[in-house]
């Protein structure tokens, strides 16, 4: 589960915890907020939660996460790719004339670069075990083309030709893909901004425990609408 130290990819843990008893790892960036992510879970659960701080920004990081995951006596049933760098929460909405070059490689290379490198040696391993699932979290932003947050909709809208080449090649190897794409979410990150941005552009703000929900069924049990939906 990467991005899982808050937000959605954290609620994703969370259901996961309490509807299965699944061992669960746990990335994100910041080691503190890990270790408090970890600590805030009943004891039961916490026991079955391994955290890593690995900054997908960082290629090195994302080098030795694919090593751990595929260390042949580690057993991987399945992943939930939560990670979106979105810079309008730092740095407000911009045009695309107003973007800087750090700011375009920064998101890109996060967005979509190392999540593809983590992807592929996760298909990889689903591949050889011939069973996996792989989740990633899009974005609705991909579709509406929202102006100010056009490089994030952009790198969300990669991931539509992943998953739906992903599950070309790797559905008859037993291997479950699929890309969900929620609306606005009240996250600690969006938190201050959320309702202001959503009420501006005629949206819904939803809760992260009820889009982790919504998630986790399909991880557990697939999806009838295919391999891409809103959620």
């Amino acid at each position: 589960m990467t991005g899982a130290s808050r937000g959605i990819g954290y609620a994703c843990a969370r259901a996961l915890l309490e509807r299965t008893d699944a061992n669960i790892m746990l990335t994100g960036r910041d080691p503190e907020r890990l270790c408090a992510a970890r600590e805030a879970l009943p004891p039961e659960q916490r026991e079955r939660v391994l955290t890593r701080a690995r900054d997908q920004a960082n290629p090195r990081a994302v080098d030795a996460l694919i090593a751990e995951l595929s260390a042949p006596g580690l057993s991987v049933e399945g992943a939930i790719l939560t990670v979106g760098e979105n810079p309008l929460y730092e740095e407000g909405p911009r045009r695309l004339h107003a973007l800087d070059a750090g700011t375009i490689e920064t998101t890109v290379r996060t967005n979509c670069t190392e999540l593809l490198r983590l992807s592929a040696a996760l298909l990889g391993r689903f591949r050889e075990q011939r069973s996996g699932v792989l989740i990633w979290i899009g974005s609705q932003a991909a579709r509406y083309g929202i102006p100010g947050a056009a490089l994030y909709g952009a790198t969300k809208a990669f991931l539509s030709g992943l998953a739906c080449a992903a599950d070309h090649e790797y559905a008859g190897r037993g291997v479950r893909v699929h890309l969900l794409h929620p609306g606005v979410v009240r996250t600690p990150r969006t938190h201050d901004v959320a309702d202001a941005f959503a009420a501006r552009h005629g949206l819904v703000v939803a809760e992260a425990p009820d889009v982790a929900r919504r998630v986790v069924d399909v991880f557990l049990t697939g999806t009838p609408a295919g391999v891409e939906q809103d959620i």
